[in-house]
């Protein structure tokens, strides 16, 4: 994982086309018939990498998470961390920017 950013959220409408329109993310809250591994939300940083929206420990916890497979310069992944924490500091006002 190349960053996480943890911030809070009731997670309703508004804040999941919050995050579709800040991140170009795409959303999926929809319950499943069966246990389904896949993130609630997701958006395509590079080639290889992508930002994922998780459920934290607590109800109302949220983290988005920027994994690779690849090898992003340091720089880009400073810039992508940025704009998450952006994204979740408009849900959540006491998450802090790096």
């Amino acid at each position: 994982m190349l960053f996480s950013v943890r911030f809070r959220s009731e997670m309703g409408d508004a804040d999941l086309a919050r995050l579709a329109l800040l991140l170009d993310m795409s959303t999926n809250m929809a319950a499943k018939m069966r246990p389904d591994p896949a993130e609630p939300g997701v958006a395509r940083l590079d080639r290889f990498s992508g930002l994922y929206l998780a459920r934290g420990e607590q109800d109302g916890e949220w983290l988005l998470e920027g994994r690779t497979w690849g090898i992003p310069s340091e720089a880009q992944v400073r810039r992508w961390h940025v704009r998450a924490a952006q994204a979740a500091h408009r849900l959540d006002p006491g998450v802090a920017l790096p």
